[in-house]
């Protein structure tokens, strides 16, 4: 394993640039409450999104946003200056020096290393706080956080819901978990005491250098092999996976673990919620709510077609299903 100087793990190490919007009301008396994002460019847009859901499921809650990122353009900058005005909340843009970062292993090519940077959060959000909840950028808040804020965990310097109970045996057997525990690290809710004196970050980054074959994921991977089952486990209304199919009304946030998710399309009331939270934001609405028409994609002509009968729309019922058999012919002959 990797090991590092003392003065690695200083946050001028990381923190490049801030770009502080604060448009809390002067006197502001409400509890606050601390959110943490990782980014790329290409996801400011969902990490907007999420966002606002915080905001307008909270009001009796003060809002600060801590974004991390590799890269922010002029063009995002401003729409976040401009989602933090319309909310009358704080966006903090932390933008990272990914030297650091660089021996970190990247499995799926698509994903960036900033991924990475949900392990020095508790330190650059130290001065501001002593919990703070880390959200994914395609998860969506549903109700009132409340509850994660004033959570018991038991000394565990962090809660995290468990990964789907068909993944959990191959991704701890993988990693060789002692606890045969594995979670999934896109809500998290962390306790920056805690994950100090356990130094959580220390450890995280040893496991830099490590071949890509030790690992199935990346970041979740690697805090699961810190952690071993010693982190809190939150209930699975706390981060209802696959865009929220199986979730009630408890539902906490609802996050789009799969491959559809809902920019691509409207295929559920949380995919047309998300889309009316990306309304309310500065970045662009978007007109299209069918999937696109490909083969590939004859599966989800279904699902849409069902979910606009589901709303009365029984023309979209047929024109769903009308593709989905189309699709399905061309997708089957290839085979």
């Amino acid at each position: 394993m990797k090991t590092f100087a003392p003065d690695f793990f200083r946050t001028d190490t990381f923190l490049l640039d801030v770009k502080d919007f604060d448009f809390l009301p002067s006197g502001d008396t409400r509890p606050p409450c601390h959110i943490a994002y990782n980014v790329n460019p290409p996801f400011f847009r969902m990490m907007g999104v999420s966002v606002v859901s915080v905001v307008q499921n909270n009001p009796d809650l003060a809002v600060t946003a801590h974004i991390l990122t590799d890269e922010a353009t002029q063009d995002n900058l401003e729409k976040v200056k401009e989602l933090a005005r319309r909310l009358r909340c704080r966006c903090r843009v932390c933008l990272l020096d990914m030297k650091p970062f660089q021996d970190f292993h990247i499995k799926v090519e698509r994903f960036s290393r900033i991924t990475y940077g949900r392990m020095v959060m508790p330190l650059l959000l130290q001065p501001y706080t002593d919990r703070f909840i880390y959200i994914d950028a395609d998860a969506m808040n549903v109700a009132s956080l409340k509850p994660l804020l004033l959570l018991d965990l038991h000394g565990a310097a962090m809660g995290a819901c468990s990964e789907v109970p068909h993944e959990v045996p191959r991704r701890a057997g993988y990693l060789k978990l002692k606890s045969g525990k594995y979670f999934n690290d896109g809500i998290m809710v962390v306790d920056v005491p805690a994950w100090l004196a356990q130094h959580i970050t220390e450890r995280a980054f040893a496991y830099q250098k490590e071949p890509k074959t030790r690992f199935l994921g990346q970041s979740q991977d690697i805090l699961n092999l810190v952690f071993d089952g010693s982190n809190y486990f939150l209930p699975k209304r706390c981060n209802e996976y696959g865009g929220g199919k199986a979730a009630d009304d408890s539902a906490l946030f609802i996050h789009w673990t799969g491959r559809r998710k809902p920019w691509q399309m409207v295929l559920t009331r949380y995919d047309a919620l998300w889309r009316h939270y990306l309304d309310l934001s500065p970045w662009d609405s978007l007109a299209n709510t069918a999937p696109v028409r490909t083969p590939e994609n004859y599966h989800d002509f279904k699902e849409w077609g069902l979910f606009q009968r589901s709303q009365g729309n029984y023309a979209g019922f047929l024109q769903g299903m009308f593709w989905y058999s189309v699709l399905r012919i061309i997708y089957k002959s290839r085979l």
